[in-house]
This record gives structure tokens, sequence and C-alpha cells, in this order.
């Protein structure tokens, strides 16, 4: 209740601003939104990209979703996935998998920016697209089991790509073995990340696997 109170005082001293343009009370403004610039490729590696991390707005979003904690930015990123991509995917029986991040990342952040990006990406499916009300969303089948270096840091291509080599696994594999799967992740750059999870879950029997990510790095 506290805490509550507290968070209505800070919101009325200092009020949410639109990180593009100054509006007040948004996060991430519609037509701020609909100005973040186009992935220049679409669709790479099997993986569909929503924007190019390039673009200032969509890379300050993301940044202040990850490191400042302003959860309410992963629904105008997951609005952006929805607008931009799932069109262009083809309306099977999908099962939504976030990204896993480590043990240690979780509990130094408090939240994985992947799953809260593709909750609502679900939530948004879920209640806009009338064929699609079964696509569910499931948060605890991939984990990560290996604490590896962010892929930002490493330079190398041929490092970043082997940087996540065994660094996920799969817990209740009857839940994904014969499913159709949406991975879901923030950004990519070589698509390493999505590789390396795509490999693991295919080992528990998922069937087709298309990553979707808010930026293309």
């Amino acid at each position: 209740m506290a805490k509550k109170v507290i968070n209505s005082i800070l919101n009325f001293l200092f009020p949410q601003k639109c990180l593009g343009c100054g509006k007040e009370n948004e996060v991430l403004c519609q037509r701020c939104l609909e100005s973040i610039s186009y992935s220049t490729l679409t669709k790479y590696s099997n993986i569909f990209a929503a924007s190019d991390y390039g673009d200032e707005t969509v890379k300050k979003a993301i940044w202040m979703l990850k490191y400042r904690g302003i959860k309410g930015m992963a629904d105008p990123l997951a609005e952006l996935m929805f607008r931009r991509i799932w069109p262009k995917i083809d309306k099977t029986d999908w099962l939504i998998v976030p990204i896993p991040i480590s043990p240690k990342s979780l509990k130094k952040r408090g939240f994985n920016q992947s799953e809260l990006i593709a909750q609502e990406f679900a939530k948004k499916i879920q209640t806009s697209d009338v064929d699609a009300k079964n696509i569910g969303c499931l948060t605890d089948a991939l984990y990560k089991i290996k604490e590896t270096p962010s892929q930002v840091s490493i330079k190398n291509r041929e490092q970043r790509l082997n940087n996540l080599k065994d660094a996920f696994a799969v817990k209740n594999s009857h839940l994904i073995a014969g499913r159709n799967i949406l991975l879901i992740d923030d950004v990519s750059t070589t698509g390493a990340t999505i590789r390396e999870a795509c490999r693991v879950l295919r080992e528990s029997g998922a069937k087709k696997i298309i990553g979707l990510v808010v930026a293309r790095g």
C-alpha cells in the first residue's frame, strides 16, 4: 500500500513522458512508435525483426526496459512486433516462448525483458485475432543453464557465435514436443542466441520454430 502511495506521488511530481516526443503520461506514444524505422532485412536466418537497433527511439526504449526497469515499455515494443511481424506469420497453432536469461541476471535485474515482451505480444494476439485464441505463452520451459558474457560485449563475430553454445536447456519437454514455437527476444545481431535456442527446442521435439525480435542489431 505504501509503495502504491509513493508511486502515485512520484507520478504526480514527475509524470511519465514519451521518450520520443515528451508527451505526458505515455512511455512511447503512437506517433513515435509508428516513426520507428523498419528493419532493413524484415526476415533473416528464419528470424523476423520489427525494426533496426540503429533507430535511436527503439534503442532507447529497449535500454529503458532492460536497464532502467521501465516495464511499461514492454507493451509498445510488443505492439511494434504485433503490427509489423504478426501479419507475416501463418496463423497456425503457435506456442510463444521467450529467450531466457541466466539466474544470476534474473536476480540482478528482477525480470526477463524478453518474457515481458512475449507476454504482452501473446495478449495482443489473443485479443485481436479471432483465429489465434489458443496461442499461449510458455515462460518456464526454456531456461539458461550457463552464465555467458553479454553478446553486446563481444565484438568478434565468431566468438559471438560460440558464446552461447550449450547455454540453454528444456525442462518439461512434453510441453514442447510436437509444438510450433515463436521464439521472442529483444535484439538479435548474429542470430546466435535464437539458433542455439532452436537447437535445444528441436532436440525436445519442437516442430516449426521462428524467431521474432524487436530489433535487428
